[in-house]
């Protein structure tokens, strides 16, 4: 069979079929087919996989609770709303997706958890606490309504390599005996190999496993078995990975078009085909850009 523009399409087997072209060949999976590859990485997630860990805790603010009390030394701290893989946009410049973010007692919390320390830098941290500020606050707000804020690194290796089990970074004044700065913006690293006999220490080891029966705390156990044993489960971890993917597809072309409006070269029509975005979408996009112009 021939595809339109001289690419051959190649029938593999019943499911598989093959477009064979100058460029190179490309594979056309069936979606049974592209369900058996996301059921074998569910079977290796753990909690330091970004997709696993939000649909770990998606809609369970009281297992972020858990985590938080944790890391925070505090047992009674209470979470008052959660929410996973919630999108931060900034019209001049980069966007970011918090993995986790909650909140406490007039307090933000943003967690993230980071496989390779490269993800985990310290102009990162300050990042996620800039964006954080500037979408917590109306046009004209006064900035003391601003929340205490906490970005927390859960990264898989001891990122400086210290030894120490968590790592607090916050402001102070260097002139005034290290006076605190009082801006309560907070940045804490929780050492992943930290492998001790503590809280902190047995919840990093099951932030690391795989099997949930091998985790220590029962909690996490069953969410885990749920989400990898159960087929309920495991079509809401396929479901965060579908949503995980289509928006980062959907903020690339944000991104896309956002460049363009701002070039002012196309119309509004052209922008939208050019990206594969609506009209409306095109023309919210313009008048975001208009309002902060």
């Amino acid at each position: 069979m021939i595809f339109e523009g001289g690419y051959d399409i190649i029938k593999k087997d019943k499911n598989t079929f093959a477009i064979r072209g100058k460029p190179m060949g490309v594979e056309v999976k069936t979606r049974e087919q592209l369900r058996e590859e996301n059921l074998a990485k569910i079977s290796e997630f753990r909690l330091m996989d970004d997709t696993f860990m939000s649909a770990f805790f998606n809609e369970r603010k009281d297992l972020i609770q858990f985590v938080l009390r944790i890391i925070m030394d505090d047992n009674k701290l209470v979470v008052n709303s959660s929410k996973t893989q919630k999108v931060l946009k900034n019209l001049q410049g980069r966007s970011i997706t918090l993995d986790v973010d909650a909140t406490y007692q007039n307090k933000e919390v943003d967690i993230e958890v980071q496989q390779e320390n490269s993800g985990a830098r310290p102009k990162r941290a300050r990042f996620h606490s800039s964006m954080m500020d500037a979408n917590d606050l109306l046009p004209k707000e006064d900035f003391d309504k601003l929340p205490e804020t906490y970005v927390i690194f859960i990264t898989s290796q001891d990122y400086w390599k210290k030894g120490l089990p968590i790592y607090t970074i916050n402001r102070h004044i260097e002139e005034l005996s290290m006076m605190p700065f009082g801006d309560e913006e907070h940045i804490i690293y929780v050492n992943g190999d930290n492998n001790t006999d503590t809280p902190l220490g047995k919840l990093m080891h099951d932030f690391k496993c795989k099997q949930p029966q091998d985790m220590y705390y029962k909690d996490l156990a069953d969410r885990a078995d749920q989400l990898k044993n159960t087929e309920g489960g495991q079509e809401e971890v396929c479901k965060i990975m579908e949503e995980i993917s289509n928006e980062s597809v959907r903020q690339e072309k944000y991104q896309t078009a956002l460049r363009l409006i701002k070039m002012n070269l196309l119309s509004v029509e052209d922008i939208a085909k050019a990206t594969d975005l609506s009209v409306e979408d095109v023309q919210a996009l313009t008048a975001m850009v208009k309002a902060t112009a």
